[in-house]
């Protein structure tokens, strides 16, 4: 058996892949924010101050860029911080889409109304109504793992209309 087929290994390069995913995405947008909400406080007291420097829609896009910016960098950071989350939900949607012009990402939205994201291996198997136990960040909502529970018995109210459809 080769080491790269231990699923315990191929976890564990999974969550380092993901974990440095989140802090090149901190590393990138970080200094993206604190230089736009530099300029931003820079060009909103010259303004204030009646300089010539600065003009409304100038402070308007720098908001713009700030907001966009420290979105990104915020929850890339917050997620360094913590930790994962483990929860256990029904999956109520599964998608996939091409959010640029290489990557394609697939989704799922479990029935607590959280949109998580994932790679094609990990929820490879996972369809709509599965019970999947899932572990992930919770503010840039990246899976770490996922795995499918299996089915829960029919609870008694559900019961005998389920045998009446076998008669």
């Amino acid at each position: 058996m080769n080491w790269q087929d231990d699923p315990r290994i191929q976890q564990q390069l999974r969550e380092r892949a993901v974990r440095n995913g989140i802090l090149r995405t901190a590393l990138i947008w970080t200094p993206l924010f604190v230089l736009a909400a530099g300029a931003l406080l820079f060009f909103l007291f010259d303004v204030l101050t009646g300089g010539e420097r600065g003009t409304w829609f100038l402070l308007v896009v720098l908001g713009l860029f700030t907001t966009l910016f420290g979105f990104q960098a915020v929850h890339a950071l917050l997620d360094l911080r913590g930790e994962p989350r483990t929860t256990e939900d029904l999956v109520v949607r599964r998608w996939s889409r091409t959010d640029s012009f290489v990557m394609r990402s697939h989704y799922v939205r479990l029935a607590g109304k959280q949109i998580l994201r994932g790679d094609v291996d990990l929820l490879d198997g996972v369809r709509e109504g599965d019970r999947v136990l899932v572990r992930y960040y919770p503010h840039s909502a990246v899976i770490l793992s996922c795995e499918r529970l299996p089915a829960e018995p029919l609870d008694a109210a559900e019961a005998p209309s389920a045998e009446r459809e076998q008669r």
